[in-house]
């Protein structure tokens, strides 16, 4: 989610983009036992997690007139460096959460894009693989 600008209103991209994720996790473990209809008794653990850090990665972005102020005719996606501050919480080993970030395109039309430096809100899945 990108918020408006002087020339273009409130823009909700699906873009996807890869990033490392490095913060604080602290992690809930439930356990619950439960006996079936012969007897047995079987053991579940729910695992809840939260956490707050830094992420950095790569990603695309549409380069167009629109978001250039006509300053550049060509339509494509460009390359962009993502840099974030994130809060998750994971259920099991999926991450689900809000990153705060900016984005920087890496190409000569820099300095024409609209959002280059620009905050945006963004939602994260990530798999945790420890």
């Amino acid at each position: 989610f990108r918020p408006s600008t002087k020339t273009l209103n409130t823009q909700l991209s699906n873009h996807l983009n890869g990033a490392l994720y490095v913060g604080y996790r602290s992690d809930t473990y439930e356990l619950s036992y439960k006996a079936n209809p012969i007897g047995k008794v079987n053991q579940r653990i729910t695992h809840f997690g939260f956490s707050a850090g830094l992420a950095t990665g790569i990603g695309s972005t549409p380069i167009n007139p629109w978001v250039t102020d006509d300053n550049v005719s060509d339509e494509y996606d460009g390359f962009v460096w993502s840099k974030a501050f994130c809060i998750l919480m994971g259920v099991e080993k999926l991450n689900f959460g809000l990153a705060l970030g900016i984005d920087h395109l890496l190409d000569s039309n820099k300095q024409y894009w609209i959002y280059q430096g620009k905050p945006y809100l963004g939602m994260t899945v990530g798999l945790n693989i420890n």
